[in-house]
């Protein structure tokens, strides 16, 4: 393909001159049209008429907002909704196309307009587009069959799912829980994004994807990009793509080419072209660089003017994973991983862009720069403000634990994998594409849960999703997110000292604890009169609602070992101290062993994304628990971390502290000192002052400290970094219990 770049004055001067010797006028713009509103729905259940969809009266339908799930807006349903909207369309001319373009529709979708079907699509999370040229009219009528199904227990869910909606269908942080016949409540179906409607002339494009290649050095670079569009006869056009600075001051660049497109007025079909730069700017996450974004314009014309137009933003960045050390480089400098596990809400429809932001901000507060989108694709305001704020962004797709082990099923798994990475793949923050969560193959857990699992189910599955992913070169494909290198010592096997242990992998995709809310947040989950059960007796049915909402009783009492305390308030002390404690633990345990063999941590989970008591750090109203400022401390960028050596410390025994540094910025601290003081009773034990020349991208082991407990009271340990003008780089604080 050859490649021309074309400055703006002289594309004015073509549409100019097309405008001398043409005596048409040249047409308007593409026009779009939101169709949001109150549409009216109706139940479609069986023993409910297929005819919903062409009935004319709907004036006794209820009403409902879209975009929005059906049950956060108050409708508790499982199946078939239909929905009935109206809307008008401009007269369209002879060459007109008319679309209806939806953002996502959950799960199973069939569509009319005006009493002839339009389209159908499966999957919850694409973007899809419906070609209405030949039916529309001025006054239109649409009607929609939605399917978002419940799943038969037992012979279907929870091993052989058939709907690939990851934590949406079964998780332990949904409504019910992962294994009680209620783990499907609160069904997340529905018209849950944005719908429109697209008037273009001859041509549509649906979808634009552009990505780097870096096989020319990260000076040279070729963004590589895709065009998927729709025309309605063969035709003649001049493809326009334009990528321009979108949030800095720097050089556009253009290719202009003239293109044949295919007759495909329901199928897309695909246009490729190649940008050759030189020393572009780069993207770099928060904290490293600036978040430089780019615009690319793509649009299709001919001698009559505009045929369509679109958008999309992108930016230029390489990640990548070196093969020994297994460690995560962008831009050519190594970068280790401090993460987090995210799932906003079982109901996507209700996060806004500025409750993503919320969420997004109090994640770097706590010093995170990675984000695992976990076992779910999430709405699209997430991917724009992490591409805008600089978060990385390890990307799942949504497929948790089992499935149907038919080869049909894992085609169209394959099918969707391709659309989440041709809809997602051109945010610069999504720098890893993972297939699976957790296996069956791999998850030898499930043979004692299930009496059908066996050691190759859904292999073929993990595979078929992991072959597309691994088509995407500009990114890491992780296969899928294993069992092993999800730590979960202290709560689900184990106790939490066993985080001190050396790690036996390069990514720590999760760890955590579970941890109860704050009293007054808890009583909106919790009816007062529950508050309390008579035992920690897991069969106890006063823990049944508890359970309900997430929160896991024998891991609570029999594995960690949390007290319950005379009373609630003493009971939430215990669980949110026990789960602060193991996360500082785990977190700085890992860091000291940076590349060592760990380079990826990501803790389980941010938030609780409803009204429930999980592994959040911050709970569903948004309120952070004490294990959100233990997070923020063992994630601080440069961390003077504490190491107690000594295990059952007793009063008046000699035990051991060690104080490493470590820095994960990319600049040197050559005139840096560590500081520490260790208190008991408000009495000095040790008290001093160590010199250290703290080099970028570095961990070290600074002094080991002799030190004797004079009672039986906590030992407080205080640890701080300063650089050569006294500024305190990193602050850290850990409090020791002696044993009688």
């Amino acid at each position: 393909m050859n490649i021309n770049y074309r400055c703006r004055a002289s594309i004015l001067s073509l549409g100019f001159l097309l405008q001398l010797i043409s005596p048409v006028v040249v047409a308007q713009l593409p026009s779009t049209l939101d169709l949001s509103g109150q549409w009216r729905i109706r139940d479609g259940n069986p023993p409910a008429s297929e005819a919903w969809r062409d009935t004319l009266d709907d004036s006794q339908w209820q009403y409902l907002k879209v975009p929005a799930n059906w049950y956060s807006e108050g409708v508790d349903h499982q199946g078939v909704l239909w929905y009935r909207t109206q809307f008008t369309l401009p007269v369209l001319d002879t060459d007109d196309m008319a679309t209806l373009v939806f953002d996502g529709v959950d799960y199973q979708t069939d569509i009319w307009l005006n009493n002839q079907q339009a389209g159908q699509h499966q999957g919850y999370f694409q973007r899809f587009s419906v070609d209405i040229t030949d039916i529309a009219r001025i006054d239109n009528v649409l009607a929609m069959r939605v399917d978002s199904p419940y799943e038969t227990p037992g012979k279907i869910w929870s091993f052989h799912k058939r709907l690939i909606k990851g934590v949406f269908n079964h998780h332990d942080t949904r409504p019910g829980g992962a294994w009680s016949d209620r783990g499907q409540d609160a069904n997340s179906g529905g018209i849950w994004a944005p719908v429109a409607s697209h008037i273009s002339r001859g041509a549509v494009i649906d979808n634009v994807l552009a990505v780097p290649d870096w096989s020319r050095g990260l000076e040279h670079p070729i963004l590589k990009v895709s065009l998927d569009y729709r025309a309605n006869h063969n035709r003649s056009a001049v493809m326009l793509l334009r990528l321009i600075p979108d949030n800095f001051i720097g050089q556009s660049y253009q290719l202009e080419k003239s293109v044949s497109l295919v007759a495909s007025q329901h199928n897309a079909q695909t246009l490729t072209a190649n940008f050759l730069l030189d020393n572009p700017v780069l993207w770099w996450p928060s904290g490293h660089g600036k978040q430089n974004l780019y615009r690319l314009e793509a649009s299709f014309s001919d001698r009559f003017g505009m045929m369509d137009m679109t958008h999309v933003r992108t930016g230029l960045r390489q990640i990548a994973i070196d093969p020994q050390e297994q460690s995560w480089s962008i831009n050519g400098k190594r970068l280790f991983i401090r993460g987090t596990n995210y799932i906003g809400s079982p109901w996507l429809g209700s996060l806004t862009s500025a409750d993503y932001h919320r969420d997004l901000v109090m994640m770097q507060q706590a010093n995170i720069n990675a984000i695992r989108v976990h076992a779910h694709v999430a709405g699209r305001a997430l991917y724009s403000l992490a591409d805008e704020m600089g978060i990385l962004l390890w990307q799942d797709f949504p497929l948790q634990w089992g499935y149907d082990n038919s080869a049909s099923f894992a085609r169209e798994a394959a099918r969707q994998a391709a659309d989440m990475t041709r809809q997602f793949g051109s945010h610069p923050a999504i720098v890893l594409w993972s297939g699976h969560n957790e296996p069956p193959w791999d998850a030898t857990w499930m043979q004692y849960r299930y009496s059908d699992w066996r050691p190759d189910t859904n292999r073929a599955l993990t595979a078929s999703v992991a072959r597309v992913l691994s088509q995407d070169p500009s990114r890491i494909t992780h296969a899928y997110s294993s069992t092993a290198e999800h730590y979960w010592q202290g709560w689900y096997s184990g106790q939490k000292n066993d985080h001190r242990k050396p790690a036996t992998t390069s990514i720590i995709s999760e760890f955590g604890a579970q941890a109860l809310p704050d009293l007054a947040t808890l009583k909106t989950i919790i009816p007062c009169a529950d508050l309390w059960p008579k035992t920690t007796d897991k069969q106890d049915e006063g823990w049944h609602i508890w359970a309900y909402h997430n929160f896991q009783p024998h891991e609570t009492f029999e594995l960690a070992k949390v007290s319950r305390g005379p009373n609630i308030n003493t009971f939430i002390n215990n669980s949110q101290q026990y789960q602060a404690s193991l996360i500082q633990l785990a977190a700085e345990s890992y860091r000291r062993q940076r590349y060592q063999p760990v380079a990826a941590l990501f803790h389980f989970m941010f938030t609780e994304n409803w009204p429930s008591i999980n592994w959040g750090v911050v709970d569903y109203l948004r309120h952070p628990k004490p294990g959100y400022f233990a997070l923020q401390r063992a994630y601080q960028p440069v961390l003077p971390s504490i190491e107690p050596k000594t295990e059952n410390w007793g009063q008046g025994q000699t035990g051991r502290i060690d104080l490493w540094a470590i820095n994960d910025r990319w600049f040197d601290y050559q005139k840096a000192s560590l500081h520490w003081k260790i208190l008991q009773s408000g009495m000095i034990l040790s008290e001093g002052t160590q010199k250290i020349k703290l080099m970028a991208d570095s961990g070290q082991k600074v002094i080991e400290l002799q030190v004797t407990p004079r009672s039986i009271q906590p030992v407080n340990v205080m640890s701080d970094i300063i650089n050569e003008r006294g500024e305190i780089l990193g602050h850290n604080e850990l409090e020791i219990h002696i044993q009688p």
